[in-house]
């Protein structure tokens, strides 16, 4: 260790650049990293992703010559193809999501976020009670005029969570009940976010097309030891057998995906997971070729002192081990910056660089989120493997040079 501080302060510039180079490059990797991280992973409300599948909306056509077709599905269309499925554990029906003007009374209030919900939605998603509860089966049921609202709502109209219970609140000028005040929810969670829930009516149909037209959307939950893709050919089947039933429409549902095919692209030759792998070792690869060349350039002036060693009985493997570790304690110095870096870069661009199509505008989230030990490891071993790229070809070629031809000034 002395000796790796003492070639520091030897050479002050190639270590500033070559930790430089390190951070900048483990900024860029790790920034890919996290925003498919956290835009993928179990992260409460979502603390379910990696089972969810969705239906979106549905799509509906006249099934003699295709014409009539209206992107949408009724309650009972929904819940005939999603109802009784061996693979899924909980089911949830949403109706549509609406921005409306919500507040203490008629005259006070501000477009919000309206999430029309049944009570297997609060299931599916982890969003805690602060004060009261949510609607009943009954309220539900009757469609009754309560609503759940966010802690932020709860304290601006009426002081305390506590103190908004039993209080009316305006929802499109139409007063309704409050029941229950939840944590807030970032909109960065794209489904469990809310700034209000109310109960939807099961009993609205449309005289259209079969009963099919609609606006809801099914969320299911995949019960453990099953696929979600073994979830997905279970409600092709229903649909299928839901469709035989219809005399003059079709139902379709084109977008059944899971979580992570809804928040990215879906192709069936590259996945996001690999398309991400792919953008991260691209950045990481380029930079370390430049830094490697440095690193050729600063082993070029250490051939005396390397083959001294070697003609003192020092062998290659001795000397590859020692250029390796004094890198690696720049590469590890560059990892640590790089991620401080990554972690900054995230939270300072978070609005741009998550919140892009989150349904509303409460985007704030923790700096907690980014330091996560998961992202912690990541960082280790993309040192690692920064290293290995930037310094082993080097080390190699400078080990392999015969000790006469390089004292001899060859």
């Amino acid at each position: 260790m002395k000796q790796i501080i003492a070639l520091i302060r030897q050479n002050p510039f190639f270590s500033v650049v070559s930790v430089v180079g390190t951070a900048v490059s483990i900024t860029f990797v790790m920034a890919v990293y996290m925003v498919y991280d956290i835009q993928t992973a179990n992260i409460a409300p979502e603390s379910h992703r990696d089972r969810m599948v969705y239906s979106s909306y549905g799509y509906t056509y006249r099934t003699s010559n295709h014409s009539d077709s209206n992107t949408g599905m009724s309650y009972q269309a929904a819940s005939a193809v999603f109802q009784n499925l061996p693979g899924a554990e909980v089911v949830a029906y949403t109706g549509p999501t609406y921005i409306r003007y919500c507040g203490a009374s008629p005259e006070k209030g501000m477009r919000r976020t309206v999430r029309q919900v049944d009570l297997n939605y609060w299931q599916v998603y982890d969003i805690p009670l602060v004060a009261g509860r949510l609607f009943s089966a009954e309220e539900f049921d009757a469609c009754r005029d309560v609503v759940v609202i966010g802690e932020q709502l709860a304290r601006e109209a009426f002081g305390s969570a506590e103190a908004a219970i039993g209080k009316n609140y305006f929802v499109n000028f139409s007063p309704k009940r409050i029941v229950g005040v939840t944590k807030d929810v970032s909109s960065l969670f794209t489904f469990a976010y809310g700034e209000l829930w109310i109960p939807y009516s099961t009993q609205k149909t449309s005289l259209y097309s079969e009963g099919l037209r609609g606006d809801f959307e099914v969320m299911a939950l995949v019960k453990p030891g099953v696929s979600k893709e073994e979830l997905k050919r279970q409600i092709e089947q229903s649909l299928a057998r839901f469709n035989e039933t219809l005399t003059e429409y079709t139902l379709e549902l084109p977008d059944l995906s899971t979580y992570t095919e809804r928040q990215f692209f879906r192709s069936d030759t590259m996945t996001p997971a690999v398309t991400c792998i792919l953008l991260g070792l691209i950045l990481l690869i380029v930079p370390a070729i430049n830094v490697s060349g440095l690193i050729s350039s600063q082993m070029s002036r250490r051939m005396s002192e390397l083959s001294v060693r070697k003609a003192y009985g020092a062998s290659r493997s001795i000397l590859m081990m020692q250029l390796l570790r004094e890198n690696l304690v720049l590469a590890f110095l560059g990892a640590l910056l790089g991620f401080v870096f990554s972690c900054l870069f995230l939270w300072l661009g978070k609005d741009w660089m998550l919140g892009e199509g989150a349904p509303g505008s409460n985007f704030d989230v923790s700096i907690w989120l980014f330091l996560r030990p998961t992202v912690f490891l990541a960082v280790l071993a993309v040192c690692l493997l920064f290293n290995l790229l930037s310094v082993f070809i080097p080390a190699w070629h400078a080990t392999r040079r015969p000790i006469a031809e390089v004292l001899g000034g060859e």
